[in-house]
């Protein structure tokens, strides 16, 4: 699974970076662990590495935290482990785009979900 990007509330744009990704006899595994990053890539291209994301957490002034699934659909936990944090209202918002992305593994190969 790769990086993957929608937007929340009035047109706040996240980019998700999955944490792990397993494959079991050929398939994808879903990981459980999600970063969270305000999406300025399309502001400054330059921000983005090669392999698609700069990744520096704690010191990216983009990164808003991560969550985790419990229990997939039902149970979650949002760590706000950055410089920013998400509202309440933001978090649900999060989490029923990245279950939308978990149950159609179609999506995980497009590149942006404007």
């Amino acid at each position: 699974m790769s990086v993957f990007y929608f937007k929340i509330g009035d047109k706040f744009p996240i980019m998700v970076v999955p944490e792990t990704t397993t494959h079991l006899d050929g398939h994808p595994v879903l990981t459980l662990e999600y970063s969270l990053y305000k999406d300025v890539s399309l502001d400054d291209p330059a921000l983005l590495s090669n392999d698609g994301v700069n990744l520096k957490k704690k010191s990216n002034p983009n990164y808003l935290g991560m969550i985790t699934f419990e229990i997939p659909n039902r149970v979650f936990n949002y760590v706000p482990d950055g410089g920013n944090e998400l509202t309440s209202k933001q978090i649900q918002e999060a989490v029923e785009q990245i279950s939308h992305y978990r149950d159609n593994p179609s999506m995980w190969n497009q590149l942006r979900n404007n």
